[in-house]
Formats: structure tokens, sequence, C-alpha cells
């Protein structure tokens, strides 16, 4: 199966689909205000480095937040009072990951995770728990842990799914998630009870279904969906009604995020090139899409604060 954010690199595949959106457009003035925290790739000699930046949703005032040679920095998120930012980091090319945390200015870096393989950190609503991606021997599952120190590790899930990619809900009681399977299905959003335990499915697809994240009010859901010469933005509810495309056309639109206000939804994309060069935003209809910036190297998994 494919996992995103597993192996970094993005190949692009294919045959041309309809386009839905325009291929270029103008940097946003204004797509929502607050700033985006996002991943880029770079050659770094013989391989390549991925590093952490912020812009603001204007695509104003760039600033790159981790420089770790032989290391990659991988699926940034931040608190909920934008003070500090979790995230993931492997050696380079690859090899297992551990949950950091650092201040918005990319200062204060902090490991939580020592000896286990931790990837896909999600801050609580309060800020004093990281949900995140625990792979071990027997698959994927789902963990939390406290944000000030890794302590208090709690594994969520068990069995032979492959859970991963953890969002957790703005009123703290629920975790979205993707599922998938080594043998058959590729994966679909799911929701975690955080009360009961409770498991319930949200989306049914034959494709890829992943990269989910909240609206700010907790009553949507966005998500990538992958089919093997694209990628899509869709929201859903969490309760599986009112599933909606929100981007379509030969491109690869990847880990979207909602903006502050819940009215706009940024990814990253291919939209002006063939790498994932571009932060983009559009409304969650799917009309008025922006470019926010467009950069010289790969970047994706924006999170919005």
């Amino acid at each position: 199966m494919r996992i995103s954010r597993l192996v970094p690199a993005v190949v692009v595949l294919g045959t041309i689909l309809p386009i839905a959106a325009p291929a270029g457009a103008a940097p946003a003035a204004s797509v929502g205000g607050g700033e985006l925290v996002f991943q880029a790739e770079a050659a770094a000699g013989d391989l390549t480095q991925n590093d952490l930046y912020v812009i603001r949703s204007d695509g104003s005032h760039l600033r790159r937040l981790t420089t770790t040679p032989d290391r990659h920095e991988f699926g940034p998120a931040w608190n909920a009072t934008g003070t500090r930012i979790a995230f993931w980091r492997t050696p380079a090319p690859f090899g297992p990951g551990a949950v950091w945390t650092m201040r918005a200015d990319g200062t204060d870096q902090r490991q939580l995770t020592h000896g286990v393989d931790a990837r896909d950190p999600v801050w609580d609503p309060t800020g004093t728990r990281i949900a995140f991606t625990l792979v071990g021997p027997d698959g994927f599952h789902l963990a939390t842990m406290r944000a000030a120190d890794g302590g208090d590790l709690r594994v969520l899930t068990s069995g032979p799914d492959l859970d991963f990619e953890p969002a957790w809900s703005p009123d703290g009681t629920r975790l979205a998630f993707t599922r998938g399977s080594q043998q058959g299905d590729a994966g679909d959003v799911y929701l975690l009870d955080l009360g009961t335990g409770a498991v319930r499915q949200v989306t049914a697809s034959p494709d890829y279904d992943h990269q989910v994240a909240w609206s700010p009010d907790g009553r949507r859901l966005v998500f990538e969906r992958d089919v093997p010469t694209a990628s899509s933005v869709w929201t859903v509810d969490p309760d599986g009604t009112h599933l909606r495309q929100v981007t379509s056309g030969p491109y690869f639109d990847t880990g979207p995020t909602f903006s502050p206000d819940g009215r706009r939804i940024a990814f990253g994309s291919n939209r002006t090139g063939t790498f994932l060069d571009d932060l983009w935003a559009v409304n969650t209809d799917g009309t008025g899409p922006r470019l926010i910036r467009h950069l010289p190297d790969s970047e994706s998994f924006p999170d919005w604060t």
C-alpha cells in the first residue's frame, strides 16, 4: 500500500484529466489570515533534504525554521495558540521517525520520542497532549503522549489494520485518521471516539483517502483522495454524509488544511510545474483557487494557524 509521508519523493504519473481550475494565478492578496507552516524538499549534495518553513497566508514573509544536514523534517502541525509546532524528524535518506516540538520561530527544539518509530504528530486543543502514528513490528497504530516531555504514552489502536495520520477534533473528543491494510484497501477515513474507544468508518472508496484535517468548528473534514494519475481535495461531514470534491484536474493536490475561519482550504500542488512547487488556497466549495506562493523546491503538507 502507499502511505503518504513514508517516502518523501512524489512521482507524477499518467494521463491528463479535465481541468477544473486555472493552472496559473496571481499570488493571493488575502486568503484567510494567519500563517502556514509547511515542509519543503531541496537538493542537498547527493541526496535531498526536507526542512520546515513558515509563510503568511498572503504569500509574504517566508521564513525558514529548520536546517539540519542529513536530516528530514516532515508533517508540521501548529498548537492551538500558534506558539509551538510539532513535527517528525528522520535521518536521510530515510529512517525511523522521532517526534519533536519547537517554538514558532524554530528555536527551543525538543525531542519527545526515543527508541520508537513515531510520525505524524498533532496537538490536542489544550496543547497538553500529542497524538501520533506509532510504527512497530506489528503495524501502524495511533498513540498519544504528553506534549511537554513525551511521557504517559498511550497506544489507542491495535490489530492488523494500519492506522496513521491522526487529526484531533476541535472539541478534543475524537481522532480522525486513515485506516488501511497491507493487503486490500489502500486507506479510508475513520473516526476514533476517545471516550469509548469506538471506531467508525467515514469514507469508503476504492481510492486512497488520507491526510485528513478538521474544520475549526468540527463540522467538516477535509482530506486528500489519490488515484493513479492525480490527487484531489475532498470534504465530508464526520458522519460520512455530504461528500464533496473540492479540486480536480491533472494535478497532485496534497495535504489540505482549513483556514482559521473555515472558509478556505490550503494545499500543496504541482499546478504550475512538474513537482509540488506551489502552495494554493481555494474556497471550500471549490471556487476561487488562488496561488499563495510559487517556490523552486517541492513543498507540501501545510498547516494553517
